[in-house]
């Protein structure tokens, strides 16, 4: 008669101990008789063998009341126990609010992936199915006798009509988005003549997990810059420059490197002003907030998180266009260095390597940073005096270099901030005579 066997029972909770022992066999079990008589024996000398389980990623550490608490109490020491318990309410239910408004932003992000997928999947195989009848008719002439053949082939005519207007569609978005970014920067060029004050800052909760840097790692940045900066000026120096590649004056490059990147390269000689000259006045309004925001945008706010030396500075900038807008969030190396004919003045990220869910804001995204401003002496020529001026190159990567759309946008941004550099720096860009 079959035996039915049961799942086992879960055990009773075992209390902790340093080392756990298997019961020994007894004499039944071992004995070679009930060895060969009994399956379940076997099972019993089996060895055990150790499970290991992949790895999870670490989860987020949910916050609790009495952590926003203890964080407040730590910030805000002088104020009564009631304003205390009455902040932490408030922060939690703020910092509640944002996660629900992160997790539900993710998910319409994956569903929306989804979709994409799936729609070039289906693109994917239509464009085989075209190609396939193509192939196999003449899709050009109609067969009047066949109403059959007639609306397939109006059908397959049609489809590749909205294929050409969709790309229409994505040329004429991509144009306003560049007269919008263009008619955006320069209103705030116009508004720039009266440098705006620095944003109040509030103070923020578990934000930033900040390490400082040590004059070992700077150097290291600094060389490595210093190598991406020169190797590509010399390469871009040798390529012939088209006049539809010249700005104002300023002579464009730009190149794809072996990681994907676009890099660009904007090259000036300016003869109003000297190479020593002009790197003091720079130096001073990238160290001046005030001014900072003159050049680059007036709606970010900056905060020097450690000063290395006179030279070198580890800023935290949050950047946001208007209320709704993400903030793009970036801490960078902000250094000069003297060259043997100039000066390198670098702007590189040196984003936290885990960049910790923001708690002001769910919008926050980790910007990557890497500008730089060389300049040189213009080399001498012949016996005579030297040239007067100096030559500027003004280069970097563009931020989201996977989007062509979101380069252009940034490019452009970059050379109005370009502009706004020259007309504070070097000299006004407009003259008004009369």
């Amino acid at each position: 008669m079959p035996v039915r066997t049961h799942a086992p029972q879960s055990p009773p909770p075992v209390p902790p101990i340093d080392v756990m022992r298997r019961p020994r066999p007894s004499a039944a079990a071992t004995s070679p008789a009930s060895s060969a008589s009994s399956p379940a024996s076997g099972a019993a000398k089996a060895t055990l063998v150790l499970v290991k389980h992949p790895k999870r990623p670490p989860m987020k550490q949910r916050v609790t009341l009495d952590d926003v608490e203890r964080q407040i109490v730590q910030l805000n020491t002088d104020l009564p126990p009631d304003m205390k318990r009455r902040m932490a309410k408030a922060e939690f239910k703020r910092l509640k609010h944002c996660e629900t408004v992160r997790q539900s932003r993710v998910r319409k992000k994956n569903e929306r992936k989804g979709l994409r997928q799936v729609n070039d999947e289906l693109e994917a195989e239509l464009s085989v199915m075209l190609r396939a009848y193509r192939r196999e008719n003449d899709w050009m002439r109609f067969d009047e006798r066949s109403l059959r053949d007639v609306l397939f082939k109006r059908f397959v005519h049609s489809i590749y009509e909205v294929r050409g207007l969709r790309g229409e569609n994505a040329e004429l978005r991509d144009q306003f988005l560049l007269y919008d970014a263009l008619g955006e920067q320069f209103q705030r060029l116009q508004d720039d003549f009266q440098i705006p004050r620095q944003i109040g800052t509030r103070t923020s909760i578990g934000t930033i997990h900040f390490a400082e840097l040590s004059v070992e790692e700077a150097r290291d940045i600094m060389v490595d810059s210093h190598a991406q900066a020169t190797s590509f000026f010399e390469a871009m120096d040798r390529v012939a420059t088209r006049e539809e590649d010249k700005t104002m004056g300023w002579t464009q490059h730009q190149r794809i490197t072996s990681e994907g990147r676009v890099q660009f390269n904007f090259t000036k000689r300016i003869e109003t002003v000297g190479a020593e000259e002009l790197v003091d006045k720079s130096w001073a309004m990238y160290c001046d907030f005030g001014l900072y925001h003159g050049i680059y945008s007036s709606v970010q706010k900056l905060e020097i998180l450690q000063r290395i030396n006179d030279n070198t500075l580890l800023i935290r900038r949050d950047l946001q266009e208007g209320s709704s807008a993400p903030i793009f969030r970036t801490v960078f190396l902000l250094f000069r260095i003297r060259l043997a004919s100039g000066y390198l003045i670098c702007f590189r990220s040196h984003n936290p390597k885990v960049c910790v869910e923001d708690d002001d804001d769910p919008n926050v995204q980790w910007m990557e940073m890497f500008y730089w401003l060389l300049i040189t002496d213009p080399p001498a020529v012949g016996v005579g005096p030297p040239p007067r001026g100096c030559d500027v190159t003004f280069g970097g990567n563009l931020l989201n270099h996977r989007s062509a759309k979101h380069a252009t946008i940034w490019k452009y941004q970059i050379a109005m901030a370009l502009l706004r550099w020259e007309s504070n720096a070097a000299a006004p860009l407009f003259a008004l005579y009369g």
